[in-house]
């Protein structure tokens, strides 16, 4: 297996700065671009199942994490009137995982920037091309600039400019389904 040295991630939303984050800690050289000009924090907020807070307290998030946030003991799915469809005990689901977290995606990020930090990166730069050959990868950015890499991840979302430049165009389809969420100001009992 090839030694990977330098990474470009693209994409500063939860999987990229995760993935910076994951990188720095074990001594790669990762650098980060962002095409919004300020860090994304979209939708209001969102659930940690077990196995997701598992992985940022490894990242040694997990004060932040904890602090932050509440814990989701169940959730349950209803009907247009209110009825219950079903209802799942989150703790007896993932046991000894761990707990399962409610946090405002805001939050989320602010601790996830600042576990990223000693990661290069750069907001309002986008990727423009992506060509590969058999030792590197070669980035151009929507700044005039370029670089070599030994891997590009395209953490950049449903609508991939990654996935398009090294792929091909493939449009998101709608699944046919719809979830509403909303945050309130109180935590339940």
């Amino acid at each position: 297996m090839a030694e990977v040295g330098r990474v470009l991630i693209v994409g500063g939303g939860i999987g990229g700065l995760s993935l910076a984050t994951a990188l720095q800690r074990r001594g790669c050289a990762a650098e980060l671009v962002e095409r919004s000009p300020a860090w994304p924090a979209l939708g209001a907020g969102i659930a940690l199942h077990a196995n997701g807070v598992r992985m940022l307290r490894g990242l040694g998030l997990g004060e932040a994490i904890d602090q932050a946030s509440a814990v989701l003991r169940r959730w349950s799915f209803h009907d247009e009137h209110g009825a219950t469809l079903c209802e799942t005990d989150l703790e007896a689901l993932w046991g000894e995982v761990g707990p399962c977290l409610g946090i405002t995606r805001i939050r989320l990020q602010e601790i996830l920037l600042a576990g990223a930090a000693p990661v290069p990166h750069r907001l309002g730069v986008a990727v423009t091309a992506v060509a590969a050959d058999t030792d590197r990868v070669s980035a151009g950015f929507s700044d005039g600039t370029s670089g070599d890499y030994d891997l590009v991840v395209g953490a950049d979302g449903i609508r991939s400019t990654v996935r398009r430049l090294a792929v091909g165009p493939v449009e998101p389809a709608y699944a046919g389904t719809m979830g509403w969420r909303s945050v309130i100001p109180a935590r339940p009992v």
